[in-house]
């Protein structure tokens, strides 16, 4: 008799000062580096690295987003680990902050060169923003 597929995976997102996510989830999709993965129960084992975006997925068929920075994500069949540098969940954005913050970093990054250090770090601050914007649209 062949394996049985799991119909879900344990999900757990954690950064260095805490645990933000332990649930099992149906479907889960990620700012990996490269685009966005989308991961079902039972994916191939895969090791992403993670840019800064809106991670999106799905426990007992209700929708949850949030924001994470940077990181890793360690794929299996049955369970999904997500190390994030940062991780915010909808409650702890304020998206007043976020929208003045993204003017803010778009006239620091307007006066950066793309080869001067600190514009990686100014940049990344500003998809922060914009993905923390995002999520209180409903993009």
């Amino acid at each position: 008799m062949a394996d049985q597929l799991p119909t879900s995976f344990h999900l757990t997102v954690v950064t260095r000062e805490r645990k933000i996510v332990e649930t099992d989830a149906v479907e889960l999709v990620l700012p990996a580096s490269d685009g966005e993965i989308g991961i079902l129960p039972g994916h191939t084992p895969l090791l992403a690295a993670l840019r800064v975006g809106v991670m999106r997925y799905r426990e007992n068929g209700a929708p949850q987003v949030l924001v994470i920075s940077w990181g890793f994500a360690e794929i299996l069949p049955d369970r999904v680990i997500v190390m994030a540098e940062t991780a915010r969940l909808p409650q702890e954005m304020d998206v007043a902050t976020a929208e003045a913050e993204r003017v803010k970093l778009e006239r620091e990054l307007a006066e950066l060169s793309s080869h001067d250090p600190q514009f990686a770090i100014v940049e990344g601050r500003l998809e922060e923003s914009v993905a923390m914007i995002n999520v209180h649209r409903g993009m």
